[in-house]
């Protein structure tokens, strides 16, 4: 069984401030009597539910075509329940009574309840969401080494208010040894996720030398 875990990228879709909207031109043109139309799509690599890689912070860093494959599989995942309002932060304390999930997981991702506002207020959701506090990915790496993945279902592990933050947990997540890759506006809304393992498979929109891309991913339950 497969279900959704990203949001379908259009022009409505909630962006991380400063990220350039999806844009769409459309032309036509004639021949033979018949009319074709075509279509010149152009969006960020952070739009959407995407998967940032080491070269978005990290000089030298690997890019989507480096580090990932056309099917990237994260297995086990795992989710966990850490209820946040506003600009709450994650911080180490909230993680403690989850350590078994984050111990036998490849990929973690964390449900704050963000994603129930994406809809109804997506400036909220883009400016005034939970983060991520940059002591949380070393934690992650003395508990499970094996992690190779975060997720959350909110805009950013970082919020506008707090740039300096933000760059320092991206780094910390992407430059650290080893790597753990971003997966961030993620929808984590089944509530299976939280039951149990599954496996996750993600699909890079664009497969090519990027620091990040917009994907489908998917939660398969065997």
């Amino acid at each position: 069984m497969l279900i959704p875990i990203s949001y379908p990228l259009n022009r409505r879709a909630p962006l991380y401030p400063g990220t350039e909207p999806l844009a769409i031109s459309r032309t036509k043109s004639f021949e033979k009597g018949d009319a074709e139309e075509k279509s010149l799509i152009a969006f960020s690599s952070h739009a959407g539910t995407h998967i940032d890689l080491p070269r978005h912070f990290c000089p030298d860093g690997g890019s989507v075509q480096g580090l990932l494959a056309p099917e990237a599989v994260f297995e086990p995942s795992r989710c966990i329940a850490i209820p946040k309002t506003g600009t709450e932060p994650i911080r180490i304390y909230d993680l403690l009574e989850h350590l078994d999930a984050i111990r036998t997981s490849r990929a973690l991702f964390v449900r704050t309840g963000s994603g129930r506002v994406r809809g109804s207020d997506p400036d909220a959701y883009a400016n005034a969401h939970p983060w991520v506090h940059h002591e949380v990915p070393g934690f992650l790496r003395m508990e499970n080494p094996a992690l190779r993945l975060f997720g959350i279902d909110a805009i950013s592990i970082a919020i506008p208010a707090e740039p300096e933050e933000g760059t320092e947990a991206h780094r910390a997540f992407l430059c650290g040894s080893p790597h753990i890759f971003l997966l961030e506006d993620v929808d984590l809304s089944y509530g299976r996720l939280l039951e149990e393992p599954w496996t996750l498979r993600v699909y890079p929109v664009v497969f090519d030398d990027l620091e990040g891309v917009p994907v489908v991913a998917l939660a398969e339950f065997g």
